[in-house]
């Protein structure tokens, strides 16, 4: 449906690579792009090991590797406004004390027209089911607020509601509440929980214009928006 809008073209990826955009995802267009850049937030993350700064990003075993830059989601200042025609975040946002900022910055990233491709967590389908969904007035409250990444405030919900029996890898409660208290250095707390009328007020609220979206298996919820 969106392949002609990502072949041949430039883009970003926050977070990645990730399974979703290879050729037997559910939404494939690393094998269509021109180009593809990256961000995370660390040279060394606990998905991907070692991602150290340069031009070394590799996503598609038949494109060329893109460039490779360590920064906040929320704080990209080293790249150029206006520079890409798509960006992709594969459940990156979750982990981001500020969505709202993120997806400004993101929206800044991309040329006029350029797409956001975003995969957020179903919660009805992962270890977050028994937290409610975040309140939108509390997203603009952290926006406002310039909260940031260091931000635990939804720590306590999450110890208590945060379901281990889904998340094997997070080991018992001290092991997983240690890892939590870490957090600034693993980024692996989902700060708040989405469903999809949240994900598509954020969107809207940032100045995207919603295309499309969806409820994809087996515990996505897929959203495409226009600047």
């Amino acid at each position: 449906m969106f392949g002609d809008c990502f072949a041949g073209k430039a883009g970003i990826e926050v977070g990645g690579p990730s399974q979703v955009f290879s050729k037997k995802g559910i939404f494939p267009v690393y094998p269509l792009v021109g180009s593809l850049d990256n961000c995370n937030f660390s040279a060394a993350t606990v998905w991907d090991g070692k991602v150290p700064a340069g031009c070394g990003y590799r996503f598609d075993p038949g494109k060329p590797a893109g460039r490779q830059y360590v920064a906040e989601a929320t704080d990209m200042s080293g790249l150029s406004s206006n520079a890409y025609d798509f960006v992709l975040s594969s459940h990156m946002l979750e982990h981001t004390a500020n969505p709202i900022r993120a997806l400004l910055e993101w929206k800044r990233l991309l040329k006029e027209g350029g797409l956001l491709v975003l995969l957020l967590p179903d919660r009805e389908l992962t270890f977050d089911h028994r937290r409610p969904v975040t309140p939108f007035a509390h997203l603009i409250d952290d926006y406002k607020a310039n909260v940031a990444e260091d931000d635990l405030t939804h720590l306590p919900e999450i110890l208590t509601l945060h379901d281990l029996a889904r998340d094997p890898e997070a080991g018992g409660p001290e092991a997983f509440e240690l890892r939590c208290l870490k957090n600034i250095e693993n980024r692996c707390l989902h700060h708040h929980v989405f469903d999809m009328e949240l994900a598509m007020s954020l969107v809207e609220y940032a100045g995207f214009r919603r295309k499309a979206s969806e409820s994809v298996a087996p515990h996505h919820l897929l959203l495409v928006a226009q600047k």
